[in-house]
């Protein structure tokens, strides 16, 4: 079953496909009569395809379609136009403006069904699987909502990938920790504090085991590694930091890049919460990341620590990406001042969420549990740019 966005101010046609595809097709079908009212209901609850007339009051059909390209929510979703006009150059306009398919109206039923249920499965076919390696998010500047991004994010990439149940299914679920190596998921996710970090509290999980059961191990197998990973309901397996802050250097170099590249091997997608310090597990996580996500907040101390850290970091400049997140309301550095700091573009951004303060203390991630919001919605761009 799909789910279907139907935009169309001819009421009539709205209902006759309504029951085409949900009696017919089996398919969730979401209605619309006005283009702008389509446009919301598709960013707020991504469709899998769209049907849109071309002739509606205020935004046109082929405007709407050209939104929906633009926004990485929606970029890849199949459309179809659907226009009174049957001419070469009507079902050009519909290709250039992004449209999959185009159909001229009066829409022959069957015809209309068997075209979704083509595009549907094209899509299946083509779907791409989330991004392949590690990706470490990181500042050496605290309080910035790395570990938030980072919870948030690993999340993103395991419902692209289709590994994440439903919002209900999670809260209903109560998933023990993993054992073995049976059953991995796609997305893991690293939490490499060594001063009691907070990725199994906003996960709700107790931290035990944690890494710190590693310690003193240079070279753990694949095995030992997969015997400390949590499992939460959503999926997402977490390898957490110790209970207690600890006292001396943690895992050695060799150790976190061992197990990253063991969590390489059995994962699509490993997603690290860095700690706030260029210490020898940072700076081996950073060797072995694919992608580096510097994060940064809209406050002058945080754009001079960003440049300090690119500075430092110029030898992996290939890798890094700036990720502008506004973790505080009101009046913010404008995003241009801050790039020309920075002397780099931003990668994202990720707006401020009053919402995500009531997440933290239920241990209920947004992007689980309230995908609408509007950071779930904006870490969701960000795990499918980094998808591409």
């Amino acid at each position: 079953m799909a789910k279907i966005l139907v935009v169309d101010d001819d009421t009539e046609l709205l209902e006759m496909i309504w029951l085409l595809l949900e009696q017919r097709g089996g398919h969730q079908v979401i209605l619309s009569t006005d283009a702008a009212d389509g446009l919301a209901k598709a960013l707020a609850d991504p469709p899998d395809l769209a049907i849109i007339d071309v002739m509606m009051p205020g935004i046109s059909g082929y405007d709407l379609c050209r939104r929906l390209r633009a926004n990485p929510l929606t970029a890849s979703i199949p459309i179809i136009i659907l226009t009174a006009r049957g001419q070469p150059v009507d079902r050009q306009a519909a290709l250039d403006a992004g449209a999959d398919d185009y159909m001229a109206k009066p829409v022959m039923m069957a015809e209309l069904l068997e075209r979704v249920n083509d595009l549907l499965a094209e899509k299946a076919a083509q779907k791409a699987p989330v991004l392949t390696g590690t990706i470490l998010l990181m500042s050496l500047r605290g309080g910035v909502g790395v570990t938030t991004l980072a919870v948030n994010l690993a999340a993103a990439l395991a419902q692209i990938g289709g590994h994440s149940p439903p919002a209900r299914e999670i809260e209903e679920s109560n998933v023990p920790p993993v054992e073995g190596t049976e059953g991995g998921g796609a997305v893991c996710l690293v939490d490499l504090c060594p001063s009691s970090g907070h990725v199994a509290l906003q996960l709700g999980l107790r931290p035990d085991p944690n890494w710190s059961g590693l310690i003193g191990t240079n070279v753990p197998d694949a095995e030992v590694v997969a015997a400390h990973l949590l499992q939460h309901a959503s999926g997402l397996r977490v390898l957490a930091s110790p209970v207690f802050p600890l006292v001396g250097p943690g895992l050695s170099r060799t150790a976190v890049q061992t197990i990253l590249k063991i969590l390489q091997q059995r994962f699509v997608a490993t997603v690290v919460d860095a700690p706030s310090v260029l210490n020898e597990m940072t700076m081996a996580a950073l060797e072995v990341a694919s992608v580096v996500g510097l994060v940064v907040t809209a406050e002058a101390p945080s754009v001079q620590t960003t440049i300090g850290t690119l500075r430092v970091l110029r030898r992996w400049s290939a890798k890094l990406q700036i990720i502008l997140n506004q973790c505080t309301p009101g009046a913010q550095l404008p995003t241009g001042t801050i790039e020309r700091a920075l002397g780099r573009p931003l990668m994202w951004t990720i707006p401020f969420d009053p919402a995500q303060a009531r997440a933290l203390a239920q241990g209920a991630p947004l992007a689980l549990h309230n995908p609408s919001s509007p950071l779930a919605q904006a870490v969701r761009g960000l795990a499918q740019a980094l998808n591409r």
